[in-house]
């Protein structure tokens, strides 16, 4: 069964039949996507051209513009698109698990809305894979962030002893950096769990 992935920017605060509301009077009107009732960002641009330079056959349709440039999306050299409303998605029977994979992370990405036509699912993927991380956080995700943490610490303080210039200070900044981001991790997931703790609820676990 074919189905469409809608994915827009905003609004965010619609239910599924709020959206299907907003979608069956748009395509009344004849569809265009330059006239679809969602907020122009230059966030669904990029997911326009990002999804289309990496799946050009899906056949996905968008008030975005396409890129006629040939050098890849992550070289940098692309000039920001103008903000876009909508980008449409057909999916078919065929489409390899994969390209939902892409479409997703690709929404993830860029923060953007995922509406299924099929289920009248209402997807935020960057929300859901942050609820995912902290949900999966202790103790596999505490242990990887220590080990990641520890190495850092390590690195650094062997580079700063060993004083080589330019690697040196490369490798303490890397160091360092990685130290630092574990312990905000540490320091963001605790504060989770206590706050989980004191309104009665468990802390996050492993399910």
């Amino acid at each position: 069964m074919t189905f469409d992935l809608y994915a827009w920017k905003a609004p965010r605060d619609l239910d599924a039949d709020g959206i299907e509301a907003l979608l069956e009077e748009w395509r009344a009107a004849g569809g265009d996507p330059v006239t679809s009732p969602f907020e122009p960002s230059s966030d669904v641009g990029w997911f326009y051209l990002e999804l289309t330079k990496d799946e050009p056959e899906l056949g996905a349709s968008s008030d975005a513009l396409p890129s006629t440039s040939k050098t890849p999306i992550w070289l940098g050299t692309t000039p920001d698109p103008p903000p876009a409303r909508v980008v449409r998605i057909p999916v078919t029977p065929e489409a390899p698990a994969d390209v939902l994979d892409l479409v997703y992370g690709l929404a993830a990405k860029y923060d953007l809305v995922l509406y299924d036509t099929r289920s009248h699912g209402i997807h935020l993927p960057l929300e859901e894979m942050a609820a995912y991380a902290s949900a999966t956080f202790w103790p596999g995700g505490a242990i990887q962030a220590a080990v990641a943490g520890g190495a850092g610490l390590v690195i650094a303080v062997v580079a700063w002893f060993l004083g080589i210039p330019v690697l040196s200070g490369i490798a303490i900044v890397i160091g360092g950096f990685l130290f630092v981001m574990a312990v905000f991790t540490f320091v963001h997931e605790g504060r989770k769990a206590m706050r989980a703790r004191r309104t009665g609820g468990e802390p996050p676990t492993r399910a």
